[in-house]
């Protein structure tokens, strides 16, 4: 049997999320989120993180953006910081496109 795939191309604009759905969240001052709360997330490997606010989902949290932000996909890290302490990470299932 012979597989097809199926390549997308596009512009930058494609590749830019202002919101996330992160999965396996893992908080370290407190159990759970029960309202959003205004944080810094790195993501990769950059070494700036961007402004967030984090909102409570069923599973998980979703992380909107003050500036969108470039190729973020499922599976990748994301560590979530309060200045200089981390309060918890975890893995992008979903990347909302502009």
């Amino acid at each position: 049997m012979v597989r097809t795939l199926d390549v997308l191309l596009g512009g930058n604009d494609r590749l830019m999320s202002t919101r996330v759905h992160v999965t396996d969240v893992n908080f370290i001052p407190f159990d759970r989120l029960d309202g959003p709360i205004r944080a810094q997330a790195k993501l990769r490997y950059t070494p700036n993180a961007a402004p967030c606010t984090i909102h409570p989902a069923e599973d998980g949290v979703v992380l909107e953006f003050d500036q969108p932000q470039r190729a973020l996909a499922p599976g990748q890290a994301v560590v979530l910081y309060d200045g200089d302490l981390v309060i918890g990470g975890g893995t992008i299932t979903e990347a909302l496109t502009l």
